[in-house]
């Protein structure tokens, strides 16, 4: 049955929630109406006393496809030694019995706990070639087997923007950064079109029983096609949009046809000035505390991005750089001030990808180009612990700077970076609220003035991905004229202790009025 009214209590914004009856048809929003009803027809749908109605999140930085092929890979997170590293591997390969010669794949290393090298791997699966991703993404562990399928030996050099590292005695350890690890994944064999599409429902179901309604997503040349074919099909329900990434700052030769529908967006380049704290590749002005002789490594330079800046906007594609030290952060507003773009219009709005830390003086400058900060709360938590030892605590004051960015007034765009971390919104307003972890650790939170309200995490995960995405007059809050797209919370977000946000759930999802998830049928 099609729903064609909610009634109960639900957040139309401000730090509040408030009894209405929404009214939709055709997938739109007829009217929202304040106040209490009694209306029984069996085509409205009543909240419980204790759930909340609130716009479908809209994750403003994940990626889908790899995520969703990720879930029938190794999974490593919580693998904190290398024994329990290698007996999952050994476990998966029990399980799945996988062919001789078969490429073992995994994700979630967490190589600040856990060191690996190639012969660890050679252990547990001689046969097979075995690449497994760090955390970050950033960097890969690779076994013999794999380094023999990939032609790199130890006369090979490291590529530009990624090298491949060697231990004490001069070998190949297995450990590939940045640009090296991606010369290694070129040569294990490309999904099908039937595994994406299932990668992509899987991960898609997965969003929906979180209340996402939305998602933005960077996509490598290699699932770029997948992604366009999947596009307004039956099996996208989620609305995408959706960035193609350049590796060499070429406009004309990464041009592409832009697609813009109300279910996908397909107008925004993607590239990266950096790498990622973890790895020691994220770009400092100042050398790494704990490692002296390194910086990070900065991909590209003011000079050039600001020419493919300005040529993209001539053509009215938006940009969005990663960037996640302090002087990769500097490059991409030096470029965005140099190829004149003030962020007004809906074809331009930069936007920095995680932007996770600043110097001061660069705070400021967000709003003043008009430059979106989109952000995942959840790295803050999860990477704290090792922040100050990177950086120093001079530096460390400006990471994940949420608060100095809004109140000087920069629009936050939040999500998650799944499948690196939790794609659960609630989990990341929780971080962004309290910046502790689950275990409410450290106590009173991480440099607590970065903290947000409620309301300002909620709307920078709605409205402000919307924004971010030139999606704000069809998504991000519940009004008359925008997509009946829809999230309901088992309790509300503004009675509910701010320790415990995370544990709130998406009990229904809604997706231009049809159910996409319900927790009764799920």
């Amino acid at each position: 049955m099609t729903v064609r009214a909610i009634i109960g209590k639900a957040w139309l914004g401000g730090s509040e929630t408030t009894p209405v009856r929404v009214r939709y048809a055709q997938g739109k929003i007829e009217s929202v109406e304040r106040g209490i009803f009694a209306d029984h027809d069996p085509e409205t749908l009543r909240l419980s006393h204790e759930q909340v109605l609130l716009p479908g999140f809209h994750d403003a930085h994940l990626h889908l496809l790899t995520g969703g092929l990720q879930m029938a890979q190794i999974d490593l997170g919580g693998a904190h030694t290398t024994d329990q590293v290698l007996e999952r591997i050994s476990d998966f390969v029990s399980r799945e019995k996988p062919l001789a010669g078969t490429w073992l794949l995994g994700h979630g290393l967490e190589q600040t706990e856990v060191s690996v090298t190639r012969l660890d791997l050679d252990r547990v699966a001689s046969t097979h070639p075995i690449f497994l991703w760090t955390h970050d993404l950033h960097s890969v562990i690779v076994n013999s087997a794999a380094l023999i399928a990939a032609r790199v030996d130890g006369s090979s050099r490291d590529p530009e923007g990624g090298r491949f590292e060697r231990g004490a005695d001069g070998k190949l350890n297995g450990i590939a950064r940045e640009s090296a690890a991606y010369l290694i994944r070129s040569h294990i064999p490309e999904p099908d079109a039937e595994q994406c599409r299932l990668a992509f429902r899987r991960a898609q179901q997965f969003a929906h029983s979180l209340g996402i309604t939305a998602a933005s997503a960077s996509v490598r040349s290699d699932l770029l096609p997948q992604y366009l074919d999947l596009a307004d099909s039956v099996d996208q329900t989620i609305r995408l949009n959706i960035w193609k990434v350049t590796t060499d700052f070429d406009f004309e030769a990464d041009r592409f046809e832009f697609r813009h529908s109300e279910m996908f967006r397909f107008a925004c380049f993607k590239g990266f000035t950096d790498g990622a704290l973890g790895s020691r590749t994220a770009s400092f002005w100042q050398p790494y505390a704990d490692d002296p002789a390194n910086s990070g490594t900065l991909l590209v330079r003011e000079g050039p991005l600001a020419r493919f800046v300005r040529a993209a906007h001539q053509q009215g594609a938006q940009i969005a750089m990663h960037a996640i030290g302090d002087r990769a952060n500097s490059v991409v507003l030096d470029a965005v001030e140099m190829a004149s773009c003030n962020g007004i219009g809906p074809e331009l709005r930069p936007r920095i990808e995680h932007c996770q830390h600043l110097r001061e003086r660069d705070i400021g400058r967000f709003a003043k180009l008009g430059v979106v900060a989109s952000m995942q709360p959840i790295h803050c938590t999860a990477d704290m612990s090792f922040v100050k030892g990177r950086l120093g605590e001079e530096r460390e004051r400006y990471s994940y700077a949420w608060n100095s960015l809004k109140k000087a007034g920069a629009m936050l765009a939040f999500g998650s970076d799944w499948p690196i971390e939790d794609m659960s919104p609630m989990a990341g307003v929780h971080a962004a609220v309290t910046r502790t972890r689950k275990d409410r650790t450290p106590e009173g939170g991480y440099y607590p003035d970065e903290c947000v309200s409620v309301e300002d995490a909620l709307t920078a995960y709605t409205m402000g991905a919307a924004y971010a995405a030139g999606w704000e007059e069809l998504l991000g809050s519940i009004e008359a004229g925008k997509a009946a797209d829809f999230c309901v919370l088992d309790a509300d977000p503004f009675q509910t202790r701010v320790q415990d946000l995370h544990l709130l759930r998406s009990v229904m999802t809604l997706v231009a009025g049809e159910t996409v998830y319900s927790s009764d049928s799920a």
